[in-house]
């Protein structure tokens, strides 16, 4: 398979890539706890996974930034293991680096998430981005907000709810890396204060059909969850973790062929 590491390139190939008009993947992550059988770089492998797969399957060439690794995680720090990032550090940690891009001839970069309350600082970079170079695209989005992984995963699911070292992260890493899987230490680990605006799945799917859209809220994680975890991994497969995985990953190709067709408009100023 292609290599697409950008830390692997040399200063010519990397200006090879400029003058392909490659798209960028800047993978954003955490180190965190998952629980007592998940390690701590989880969502560094996830999201590094599904940013790989699909920058090789792309027909637009494509590389992949090394993981910025630092997440915001103060709801978490009651866990040992978790290092924390002030937001706004992350914000401009984050812009430095779209900016450094942009400052080499890169026009389109895609920021992928695979921590949780990455959300809307991601979001703040990509529109910062681009207000800063309006001649280039800079989307945002978390890997599992990708409806076909989605839909994969939801055909075989068996817990109630996806959200932390549950049962859609643990399949994944047990697709990645099953030897560091600590399956004989997943417990479930459920939240059971849901209600009809008060919720969240990271795969979308309501835990009663009566639900209705869930507020944004964040509380400190562990008010709710003695382990680290809010899920059922005991439910996890490597089965089901590389469907999830390809699923995601063939998406990400989609899209990162659909913003490399997709014009670049630069505003006017009308006063």
């Amino acid at each position: 398979m292609t290599d697409v590491r950008y830390a692997k390139k040399t200063w010519p190939e990397i200006q090879g890539y400029v003058a392909r008009d490659a798209v960028v993947i800047v993978p954003t992550a955490a180190m965190e706890e998952h629980g007592p059988h998940l390690p701590v770089d989880t969502d560094i492998v996830l999201g590094a996974e599904v940013a790989t797969r699909a920058a090789q399957a792309a027909k637009q060439p494509t590389l992949v930034m090394p993981t910025l690794w630092v997440g915001w995680e103060t709801h978490h720090m009651d866990f040992p293991g978790t290092i924390d990032m002030p937001w706004n550090a992350i914000i401009h940690y984050g812009l430095h680096v779209t900016r450094s891009l942009v400052h080499h001839g890169f026009r389109r970069i895609v920021i992928l998430n695979s921590h949780g309350s990455n959300r809307p600082l991601i979001e703040v970079i990509a529109r910062q981005t681009v207000i800063d170079a309006p001649h280039t695209h800079c989307v945002a989005l978390s890997w599992w907000e990708l409806q076909d992984a989605q839909r994969a995963f939801n055909a075989v699911r068996e817990s109630a709810v996806t959200s932390h070292a549950c049962e859609l992260e643990t399949s994944g890493y047990l697709a990645i890396d099953p030897d560091r899987v600590r399956m004989d230490l997943a417990a479930r680990d459920m939240d059971g204060a849901a209600s009809t605006h008060f919720w969240s799945d990271l795969m979308g799917q309501r835990p009663d059909p009566t639900f209705k859209n869930s507020v944004k809220y964040m509380e400190i994680w562990s008010a709710f969850s003695n382990t680290g975890v809010r899920g059922d991994p005991t439910k996890a497969t490597a089965e089901k973790g590389k469907a999830v995985l390809d699923a995601a990953a063939a998406e990400l190709a989609e899209i990162i062929d659909e913003l490399a067709r997709r014009p670049i408009r630069e505003g006017r100023d009308h006063h």
